[in-house]
């Protein structure tokens, strides 16, 4: 088989979901594609961040996040919560979030939620591998949104 170009990585499947998290000073939700189960019991889940994200040190004060799952009719909000920076302003504002068990933001509009405890966290690469606890979870049964390069980045 030839070497190729490394295109086969990026026809890899994955979502586009919200990983929000709250800290006592500031909530944020940032959009990711890599989200895995890796464990049913217990019930754990990878979510993988870039390691100059702002949510990677706001995971790690907060000792939890949420995995919110989108529908496919949610893009604009998977591109508004996917560029710039949460630092700077309230990617979430105008939403109504949910708290359950860890506190970390639910969006009340979602397909289907993890909220999950930090359980371990390890340096890979160019990102920050954060392994959550799943302490309670909902689903709507709605369409889920698959990660599309071209709609995502406009192309």
């Amino acid at each position: 088989m030839p070497n190729g170009t490394g295109n086969a990585m990026k026809r890899m499947k994955y979502g586009d979901y919200i990983i929000g998290t709250k800290t006592d000073k500031q909530m944020n939700g940032m959009t990711a594609a890599w989200v895995t189960q890796v464990s049913s019991n217990p019930r754990l889940v990878s979510v993988a961040v870039g390691r100059t994200h702002y949510t990677c040190e706001m995971i790690a004060e907060a000792g939890c996040f949420s995995v919110n799952m989108l529908r496919p009719d949610q893009v604009k909000l998977a591109r508004k919560c996917g560029f710039g920076t949460g630092k700077d302003k309230d990617r979430l504002e105008g939403l109504e979030i949910l708290y359950k068990e860890t506190g970390a933001p639910i969006l009340a509009d979602c397909a289907a939620y993890l909220d999950c405890k930090l359980y371990k966290s390890f340096e890979i690469g160019d990102h920050i591998v954060f392994i959550g606890e799943v302490v309670d979870m909902g689903d709507t049964g709605a369409e889920l949104m698959v990660h599309d390069n071209e709609v995502f980045f406009g192309k």
